[in-house]
């Protein structure tokens, strides 16, 4: 027998035939995919979809032509960036494709596309007209349910580069934009997001813009954007999700946005007292109002020159505003020099900062009150050195420098 084919009996011939035709109807009739048709999915086709939509939001002139360009499943999303268009003074869009995933990367079954988009701002736009802007950025989308495109779930920081582009305010969720005056108030949330992260934003808005007004004189506009998460400030600010740690706020420019912008830090927000929210909310918008942003001032006078705005009525005693700087110097002597960039972004930055600020109130007790200190401040951000500036006051660098190491080793020593 063992030289003999072996043959295969006829009832096992019949079950292989079955088990081919059960195969055959259930890959016919897909009964796990209920009747749907099935959805782009291909690499091709995914791009092909892609492409087409994002021409025709490129040229879409309404929202029911922009809503369709973002697939039925992304019409949540539409409909907030097409108010935020209207809000912002959005124009001219155009969308061009980067790059594709080749495949889904999240359980959702999305993937990620890199878009370039461009865009101009209205003249009369509330932010102010920035001319053209452009943006690198990730676009999050997956095959659409009905097989015929693709749905656009919304935008995120590129994810192929180590330094990714802000996303855009317009494309970053519902905005909305209020504030009287010189000063714009944005919120921003996307659906996910809860109420308004920092619900006294217009009180402390309008603190901040009449400090800022009464001591300085200046009423620069400027905007103020309050994100409903820490995740979506650093979104705006095209960093990652732990990139601004215990920044309570950052003062910058924006694309397509004409005044410099104020993003405030929800998550640093929920851990302060009233009184520290409202010195940041000063502070940046100190440097926002009165011409810093964009410059090369000295670093260390022009956030000094923010705190001097901030706490210049403030009663709280030298402890509470420069108590870690008061036990360095209790336990160190005081600095050899005035604050370095180094030092006002290094892990001492609290001490740094208060440094920065001391030397400021040393300069106006010394050479002349308020006037003295807007004068040599109106002259850095001019772009005179810090010594021109000081000099014009009768002060030099090293003079002060000295004097404030004698102030803050004669204050150390009476709080210690």
């Amino acid at each position: 027998m063992s030289g003999s084919a072996r043959r295969v009996p006829p009832t096992a011939v019949a079950g292989l035939v079955l088990v081919a035709l059960v195969a055959v109807l259930l890959a016919w009739q897909r009964p796990w995919g209920g009747d749907d048709a099935a959805p782009v999915g291909d690499q091709a086709q995914v791009e092909t979809a892609l492409r087409s939509q994002l021409a025709a939001l490129a040229a879409a002139a309404d929202e029911p032509a922009w809503t369709e360009g973002f697939g039925s499943g992304g019409a949540t999303v539409a409909s907030a960036t097409w108010r935020a268009r209207d809000a912002l003074g959005v124009a001219d869009v155009d969308l061009d494709l980067v790059s594709l995933a080749d495949a889904p990367d999240r359980t959702d079954g999305s993937r990620a596309a890199v878009v370039r988009i461009s865009w101009t701002s209205a003249p009369d736009a509330r932010l102010g007209a920035a001319g053209d802007a452009t943006a690198v950025v990730g676009l999050r989308l997956r095959a659409s349910a009905e097989g015929d495109g693709v749905d656009l779930l919304g935008v995120e920081p590129r994810t192929d580069g180590p330094d990714p582009d802000p996303v855009p305010l317009w494309l970053a969720g519902e905005v909305t934009v209020g504030g009287d005056g010189p000063v714009a108030l944005v919120t921003v949330a996307t659906p996910q997001d809860g109420g308004p992260a920092v619900p006294e934003a217009p009180s402390l808005v309008a603190a901040a813009v009449a400090q800022i007004e009464r001591v300085t004189g200046t009423s620069d506009p400027a905007a103020v954007v309050v994100p409903a998460s820490g995740e979506l400030a650093a979104r705006l600010l095209g960093r990652g999700t732990d990139g601004l740690g215990a920044v309570a706020g950052v003062t910058t420019t924006a694309a397509g946005i004409g005044v410099p912008v104020v993003v405030l830090n929800p998550t640093e927000f929920e851990r302060m007292d009233q009184r520290g929210r409202q010195v940041v909310v000063t502070h940046e918008l100190t440097h926002a109002m009165t011409g810093a942003v964009g410059t090369s001032a000295e670093t260390w006078l022009v956030e000094g020159f923010a705190d001097w705005v901030a706490l210049h009525d403030d009663t709280a005693p030298l402890t509470t505003s420069a108590g870690q700087l008061l036990l360095q110097v209790a336990s160190s002597g005081a600095p050899a020099a005035l604050p370095t960039d180094d030092d006002l972004a290094g892990s001492t930055s609290s001490a740094a900062y208060q440094g920065a600020w001391l030397a400021v109130v040393v300069l106006g007790r010394d050479q002349g009150g308020d006037a003295a200190v807007l004068q040599a401040y109106r002259a850095v951000i001019g772009g005179a050195t810090v010594d021109e500036a000081l000099g014009d006051v009768g002060s030099s660098v090293d003079e002060l420098t000295t004097r404030w190491q004698d102030y803050l080793t004669y204050s150390a020593s009476t709080v210690s």
